[in-house]
């Protein structure tokens, strides 16, 4: 019928095919190394390795007053681990994985009690993930009492989260808000560990527990790493992937507005209301320094040398602490047009320093966090004043010159003729 023109067609059948032959759709087996996989291949020493060191970096410490983690599994008698989640197994991979057993034998109940011996280890389910029984609860405070300290394990499962599925409040769902408020009610310090998709509302846990841990859905080894860093074998150094919002934000805001901007906003580049934690929070068993690599940076550039080149930006981080661990080095810019967002991640890289030693971290930013791009799809790298921001260290950079294009989608809809 005309409605789409030959050229976009063959565009669009160009790229699929690119991928194809790429992925070796036309090469023989005996060229992908895919098609030589096998039963042998799956499940290895180095598969589990991975699926550990992913779940020991994804850990996010949200609070730890006091320093009450890591836990000296030697100065402790008893350890009283309670929650939905305290034995999970299945629960930990989430949706979207085949079948796997591995993680049966590898939940956080299971990790505690390797590493501290059984008899130093109790357990009561407490309640389920989404259910109202409060039978029970009664179990675990007296197997807190009992113990040296509490270690709660909560948060959401598939029945409350899936593909298909959107949750419609943010709180904790069934009586696990009942059980630890029952848990700490004992007098017993307490920790509590997530083990969650989506972000969690819990304004009563962030002031009334002294140790927050975010665990997500760590994968088949998440229990050994959720032990290890319990226990202070691995620094936690994850940081949070979104913003976690009080528990009337999904009340205040209707579940079909897509405005990023509207009401008081979504996503940190938008948000301007009270939050729990923001994107990018995460503390640490140990202690970071940050320095200009060299003296203070340079802070004027031309639009053009920023779209040519990409300004850099050097910095010294140090380990001040006492335990070895990782740093995400985390850059974000912000600017004065009244269009751009709040702030921008730019660029991060993640380092492993051990106490005493720096190194030095360089990161770029990219043309396309300098840009805005119009109601005409035009985006465009003005000049301008920005900040720039990199762990304790702040900056100003400002551009000059003419305005330049970086894509204008106006332009290809009119010579294309049809609408994008």
């Amino acid at each position: 019928s005309g409605a789409v023109p030959e050229e976009a067609v063959d565009a669009a059948i160009t790229r699929i095919y690119k991928a194809f032959i790429r992925l070796g759709g036309i090469d023989p087996p005996s060229l992908i190394s895919y098609k030589r996989l096998g039963p042998s291949d799956v499940d290895t020493a180095a598969a589990r390795q991975l699926a550990y060191e992913a779940a020991q970096q994804l850990i996010v410490l949200l609070k730890n007053d006091g320093n009450l983690l890591p836990l000296d599994g030697t100065k402790l008698s008893t350890i009283a681990v309670v929650g939905p989640h305290g034995n999970a197994t299945q629960d930990m991979l989430s949706n979207y994985h085949g079948t796997n057993t591995v993680v049966n034998s590898h939940s956080p109940l299971q990790a505690l009690e390797s590493a501290l011996g059984a008899a130093k280890v109790k357990y009561a389910r407490g309640c389920d993930v989404a259910k109202n029984d409060t039978s029970g609860i009664a179990e675990a405070v007296t197997v807190v009492k009992s113990s040296d300290i509490a270690l709660v394990f909560v948060g959401l499962d598939q029945s409350q989260e899936r593909e298909g599925l959107d949750r419609t409040i943010l709180q904790l769902p069934g009586v696990q808000q009942q059980l630890i408020e029952s848990i700490v009610g004992t007098g017993k310090p307490t920790v509590v560990v997530l083990i969650n998709g989506g972000p969690l509302a819990i304004e009563w846990v962030k002031d009334h527990v002294p140790a927050i841990i975010e665990a997500f859905y760590p994968g088949e080894m998440g229990g050994d790493a959720i032990a290890d860093v319990l226990l202070g074998k691995i620094s936690p150094g994850g940081r949070l992937p979104y913003t976690v919002y009080p528990t009337d934000f999904a009340q205040q805001r209707p579940l079909t507005d897509m405005g990023l901007r509207s009401n008081d906003g979504i996503t940190y580049r938008y948000y301007k209301g009270t939050f729990l934690w923001e994107f990018g929070f995460g503390l640490s068993y140990t202690s970071f320094s940050y320095s200009w690599h060299s003296s203070f940076p340079r802070s004027h550039f031309a639009v053009e040398y920023a779209v040519e080149s990409s300004i850099q930006y050097s910095v010294n981080v140090t380990n001040t602490g006492r335990m070895a661990g990782d740093e995400v080095v985390m850059g974000f810019i912000n600017s004065t047009d009244p269009d751009a967002p709040l702030k921008e991640l730019f660029a991060f890289e993640r380092i492993h320093l051990k106490p005493g030693q720096s190194t030095e971290v360089h990161l770029s930013v990219p043309a396309r966090v300098l840009s805005l791009v119009n109601s005409e799809g035009v985006e465009t790298v003005r000049p301008g004043i920005y900040g720039i921001q990199i762990g304790s260290l702040n900056t100003r950079l400002v551009l000059s010159g003419d305005p330049r294009v970086l894509f204008d989608l106006s332009a290809i809809k009119k010579r294309q003729k049809f609408a994008v």
